[in-house]
């Protein structure tokens, strides 16, 4: 499980020479992960290399240090830690995967547990490491339980599902194309519903992908990085979520729906099949259509124009 454990700045630079190259440290500071702005992992490390990311950082949580821009590093508040260095989303990525390599600093390892009661089709693949499956848990023909997932009492996961799979995040630089390193997990409650060849990806740089308790998820669904689904929401077939989006208590995705990244759906709201949802959308409310427009508003133009 995760350690919470912090390392300086100063410390990483001077383990690693190459990751103190054009690197200065003005006020140096500890930090547990490397982030994005709008993540939510505390004690994280981020970028900043513009006035944009300057109006997100005053609002943003659980934000321990910068490396910034040499243009906008002296805009940063006093009470962050400082580092300046040319390219900072470049240089935060590299620290990233250096965290990842020290052993038992972020993630404390442990064989898989899986309960005795929990029925797992011999065709399923679990990790042999940094699983655990409660009890009353089902898992179907050709699933795939990745490290680092946590399944609650009487889950069940459907054939050829995979949990905890790799987030489309590339590395920055000029080298070939690959794929980030990644160190989060997937977090599933009790009496959760995921059914057939759906992914349900884990978190990229820390923490968890949340399936809260009773959630139902239907066949070939995309549930991407670092997602928040509430207590007994419903996402329904062919939907595709995209990083970071929280989605309330009781809400409702139709099927071949698209949320964008970050979005926030209410508590009880309700995105209508085909929807592409762009902003938040409020409790209580119903959006339909390309950019989401609120459902009445929808319906009231298809009208307009029949």
């Amino acid at each position: 499980m995760f350690t919470k454990k912090t390392i300086t700045l100063s410390t990483v630079v001077s383990d690693r020479a190459d990751l103190g190259a054009d690197l200065e440290i003005v006020r140096d500071f500890a930090f547990a992960y490397v982030g994005k702005l709008p993540s939510r992992l505390d004690r994280r490390l981020v970028s900043v290399s513009s006035e944009r990311h300057l109006q997100e950082l005053e609002n943003a949580e659980g934000v321990e240090g910068v490396i910034a821009t040499p243009e906008v590093a002296a805009k940063i508040p006093n009470h962050f830690g400082l580092a300046i260095c040319s390219d900072p989303y470049a240089r935060i990525m590299d620290i990233h995967e250096y965290l990842i390599e020290i052993p038992e600093f972020q993630w404390a390892n442990f064989p898989s547990q899986i309960d005795a009661s929990a029925k797992i089709h011999p065709s399923a693949v679990v990790a042999e490491n940094n699983v655990k499956i409660a009890e009353g848990c089902v898992i179907g023909p050709n699933a795939v339980i990745c490290e680092r997932t946590i399944i609650g009492a009487n889950s069940s996961i459907g054939p050829g599902t995979v949990v905890g799979c790799e987030a489309y995040d590339m590395k920055p630089g000029p080298g070939p194309q690959r794929l980030l390193k990644q160190s989060g997990g997937v977090l599933i409650g009790k009496d959760v519903v995921i059914l057939s060849s759906t992914t349900i990806v884990r978190a990229t740089f820390g923490g968890f992908t949340v399936i809260e308790d009773e959630a139902a998820i239907d066949n070939l669904v995309h549930l991407a990085h670092d997602c928040h689904v509430g207590r007994r929401a419903k996402i329904v077939a062919c939907a595709t979520v995209c990083g970071r989006v929280v989605i309330g208590e009781g809400s409702y995705i139709g099927p071949n729906a698209t949320v964008s990244n970050g979005i926030t759906l209410g508590e009880r709201s309700t995105v209508t099949l085909g929807a592409v949802t762009v902003k938040d959308v409020a409790e209580d409310s119903r959006v339909t259509g390309n950019f989401a427009l609120p459902h009445t508003k929808w319906i009231n133009f298809i009208k307009s124009i029949r």
